[in-house]
């Protein structure tokens, strides 16, 4: 039987994304209160991603558990997320 890294699968897909193609995936989990481990996965490789371009996540995660209450977008003067209006 193969076993399958999805983390390393998820993190090469978002390395080569746009980042407002993270922004969506993001915001497509907002309000999605159902988890499983493979959305866990997903999310930790996101925010991973995010984390590496440089880009401030303050407004969604603060070093332990991210915020998926809000919907985000990316201040491009400010490299950073930001909750919509």
């Amino acid at each position: 039987m193969e076993t399958i890294d999805f983390y390393a699968k998820y993190a090469a897909e978002f390395r080569a994304a746009y980042t407002q193609s993270l922004v969506d995936t993001f915001n497509k989990s907002v309000g999605n209160y159902g988890w499983s481990s493979m959305r866990a996965t997903l999310h930790a490789a996101l925010i991973d991603e995010f984390v590496r371009r440089g880009i401030d996540i303050s407004a969604i995660h603060d070093g332990k558990s991210t915020s998926f209450a809000h919907r985000v977008i990316l201040s491009n003067e400010q490299d950073r997320l930001v909750i919509a209006e």
